[in-house]
């Protein structure tokens, strides 16, 4: 019920105020064909089209390596188109949206259509509002590696889109500061499929601090999460949770040729980034414990914007494990 009353206090006082003025609406999106080619089977995601690392050895009865295989994809599946729309003024605000989408769709199905974006924004001096579901904070599209996977570099790197609220400052002409409350949708941890934020009651927080200067960019992260233990939910009870943390730091300097990029990734139960790490259960107490991960990249390429770029990614990530003994 409140639902459909923030929906009518939406139509009866936004939209007399902007239908009358104009919208200007881009179509924008790509045709995209990925072919690769694996030498030994390995953990991907979305129907082999993100790839994440060789699986180790795997003997048999007969002592051969069950994961000693190569493979072959073709597809078209991460085409993706979407409207880029620059919306007329509210109540003085600069207002703007975009919906995209792509046939990734969700586990091993090729050509589901799935959402990737969809929010609104508006502008007045020196804030923004934005609302809906975009990039993750720690997928930042100022520094992300240029990989010509689509898999963007994880899983040294984030992948993840999230509904969330964004709030932004522009402190000075190079420096802005932002806050986020971020939910989860169909990015999400391993183990907390069927609750998460919703039953924790908590969304997660992050707070982002940019800064960029001649040839220079660089921001600062830090992010917190609690999230309900899988289970019974029943009205009054209390909720078991875990909680996580995430901090980075990440750096992009251009150079007259090359643009050098590096970050560097700590947190817990970073999972739902498709990174390494997760959660396990305490030996002494039976209670769930967040895991560990660190991870770093860097990324360089030529500046050159017309014909051949070439470029190179490299990353180090590990699990740390958890403060106390788990299983």
């Amino acid at each position: 019920m409140r639902r459909v009353f923030l929906v009518l206090v939406l139509t009866l006082f936004v939209l007399p105020d902007v239908v009358s003025q104009d919208f200007k609406i881009e179509l924008k999106g790509y045709v995209g064909v990925n072919a690769s080619v694996n030498s030994r089977v390995s953990a991907e995601a979305r129907n082999r089209h993100i790839y994440l690392y060789p699986l180790p050895e795997s003997l048999n009865e007969t002592g051969e390596d069950e994961n000693d295989k190569s493979q072959f994809d073709l597809d078209a599946a991460y085409s993706r188109f979407g409207l880029h729309i620059a919306g007329p003024g509210f109540k003085g605000f600069k207002t703007s949206a975009m919906v995209e989408g792509d046939f990734l769709g969700k586990g091993n199905g090729d050509n589901n259509f799935r959402l990737r974006h969809a929010y609104v924004t508006f502008a007045k001096e020196k804030w923004s509002l934005t609302a809906g579901q975009t990039w993750h904070p720690l997928f930042l599209p100022e520094n992300c590696p240029g990989t010509v996977n689509v898999n963007a570099g994880t899983p040294f790197h984030p992948l993840i889109r999230n509904p969330q609220i964004r709030i932004s400052r522009q402190l000075s002409s190079k420096t802005q500061l932002l806050f986020y409350l971020v939910e989860q949708n169909n990015f999400r941890n391993s183990g907390f499929e069927e609750s998460g934020t919703e039953h924790a009651l908590m969304p997660e927080l992050d707070l982002q601090l940019k800064w960029k200067g001649q040839g220079v960019w660089t921001a600062f992260t830090a992010g917190y999460k609690t999230l309900a233990v899988p289970g019974d939910f029943t009205n009054g009870a209390d909720v078991e949770k875990v909680s996580g943390f995430h901090f980075n730091g990440s750096f992009r300097y251009e150079f007259p040729s090359v643009t050098f990029r590096m970050e560097g990734i700590y947190g817990s139960n970073l999972s739902d980034l498709v990174m390494l790490g997760g959660t396990g259960k305490s030996v002494s107490d039976n209670d769930f414990v967040a895991l560990h991960t660190a991870s770093v990249w860097t990324d360089i390429h030529g500046n050159n914007t017309e014909g051949f770029q070439p470029g190179v990614f490299a990353g180090y990530t590990a699990n740390m494990g958890a403060p106390e003994e788990v299983t």
